[in-house]
């Protein structure tokens, strides 16, 4: 595993079980921002930043489609509370997960 850098984001990685948990914590958010239900919610790859706390961006697989994805910037902080940042629908499985503020 390659040494990471505080405050740098690591490179991206498939997502487990913990990381599919954060995407879980967020979903009821998501759907009330975006009006939308999603019966599929499968986190597929993720990157992360440790910060005081760490921000995540993962890469949701939300349906059948080529556009059937979306992205997720989440916040977990020290003490474990998770919070939805941001989102972008109508992404696609090959986009790639971009850092940008």
């Amino acid at each position: 595993m390659e040494p990471t850098i505080p405050g740098e984001f690591v490179k991206e990685r498939p997502a487990d079980d913990g990381i599919q948990k954060i995407a879980d914590k967020v979903k009821v958010a998501v759907e009330e921002q975006s009006g939308r239900k999603f019966t599929e919610f499968k986190a597929i790859a993720f990157r992360s930043q440790v910060v005081a706390g760490v921000n995540y961006i993962i890469k949701v697989c939300v349906g059948h489609g080529k556009n059937d994805y979306i992205m997720l910037r989440v916040f977990e902080n020290l003490d474990g509370e998770v919070t939805l940042t941001s989102y972008e629908l109508d992404k696609k499985k090959d986009d790639p997960i971009e850092v940008s503020d």
